[in-house]
């Protein structure tokens, strides 16, 4: 893989933070992650609690579902103006207080700002989202590919202990209000967390602020211009469609094909499973390979074989989820290394982060509408996996271009 070229741009201050600093901003980047999920994926679990508790109908319940992902979508692109403004330490902090201010509201018995506490948590999660790659991008160095691996793994993680503990919590204190402040309270010490650890972590004042992205601004127009980035927000917003489409629509298939709600549930399990060290091995397997686009390739034909095995059904479940999960766990730490690697300082890491996330998440809510629409206008599950297969051939395609150049601009 060829590595990510210089900066034509005028030269930054070198960071080289001592170990202890190093491993002080993993902490704080793993403190940060585990805030990327769970606070959305703790709701889905409570659906009928919250349902009773607001007095709401179940389209009023579907349009909270419906926020975060179109508030990951909509402010994506104020995160790059956001870290060129305040640079990406205090910008994280920034989107923390975001998440936790939003998480603390929803401790309402107002309907109307429980949403907007809701829309609130997934707009500072938006931020988070394009920038801690932006932070990873600038303080871990040589260590790069390996803190973005385990950084993806811990968002995973973050969304399966959101919806594993959102009912033991909701029993252990006697209503919804009990979930809702556990993750009110963890967004708060992930603030704190990151206020600690992160500057120590970069350790250089003004100058590393400005290192951080605050100097200077890629405008998105460029990146539109540029064939690298272009494949680079087809890779990050296909691995979106196809993780919220098959999140949405394989249970229900398996039910389909008539395995048990159990059943169903847990081959969605192992799907979801298996893409947690799959995230966290990826930096491993892209080395193994040697070849950027030999990995994206590699990665699609996984993808295919569990849909094929899927559809197979019977002996064919097992390695068709873990093929399928294993390929979509490196999917998303694939795109963010090669984004990584393709962008020359953060300046370019921000924009890119935020336009392909901004892009991506937009267009990923449509697939699991598309997918229901051919369904219910043709009855087939085969046409409608199908599709699946043809967006996860396009990521490979995203991904074989995006391999060709070294550089975004």
């Amino acid at each position: 893989m060829s590595p990510t070229p210089p900066s034509s741009e005028t030269p930054q201050p070198s960071l080289t933070p001592s170990r202890g600093a190093l491993a002080a901003a993993a902490v704080a980047v793993v403190v940060a992650a585990m805030l990327l999920r769970g606070p959305v994926t703790c709701i889905g679990p409570m659906a009928e609690s919250i349902v009773k508790v607001f007095s709401i109908t179940y389209p009023q319940y579907g349009t909270l579902a419906a926020l975060p992902i179109a508030a990951f979508g909509i402010f994506s692109f104020f995160a790059a103006a956001l870290g060129a403004r305040l640079g990406v330490k205090r910008a994280v902090l920034v989107s923390l207080l975001i998440v936790f201010a939003g998480a603390a509201a929803r401790l309402t018995s107002d309907w109307n700002l429980f949403l907007a506490a809701s829309l609130a948590v997934g707009a500072g999660i938006a931020l988070l989202n394009v920038i801690l790659p932006a932070a990873i991008k600038n303080w871990f160095g040589t260590h790069t590919a390996s803190m973005m691996g385990l950084y993806t793994g811990v968002i995973g993680l973050s969304g399966a202990i959101g919806g594993l503990t959102s009912v033991p919590l909701v029993n252990l204190a006697g209503g919804i209000h009990g979930t809702l402040a556990a993750w009110a309270a963890a967004a708060l010490a992930g603030a704190l967390a990151w206020a600690v650890l992160a500057p120590a972590a970069a350790g250089r004042g003004r100058a590393g602020e400005r290192s951080c992205g605050a100097a200077k601004r890629t405008p998105f127009v460029r990146l539109l211009k540029s064939r690298t980035a272009t494949a680079l927000i087809f890779v990050m917003g296909l691995q979106s469609l196809l993780v919220y489409t098959v999140g949405a629509w394989l249970a229900p298939f398996l039910s389909a094909r008539g395995l048990s709600g159990e059943a169903a549930g847990f081959w969605f399990f192992v799907f979801l499973a298996t893409g947690l060290p799959s995230s966290i091995l990826t930096p491993a397997f892209m080395r193994l390979v040697k070849s950027e686009a030999l990995a994206a390739l590699i990665l699609g034909a996984l993808y295919l074989a569990g849909i094929g095995g899927w559809l197979l059904g019977g002996v064919w479940l097992l390695p068709a989820s873990v093929a399928a999960g294993a390929s979509q766990g490196a999917m998303l730490s694939a795109a963010m290394l090669l984004m990584a690697r393709k962008s020359a300082d953060s300046s370019e890491m921000l924009a890119i982060s935020a336009l392909s996330q901004g892009l991506g998440y937009i267009g990923a809510g449509f697939g699991p509408l598309v997918f229901g629409i051919v369904l219910e206008k043709t009855a087939s599950w085969g046409l409608c996996f199908l599709l699946t297969a043809l967006a996860v051939a396009a990521w490979s395609a995203a991904g074989v271009v995006a391999s060709r150049s070294s550089r975004l601009l």
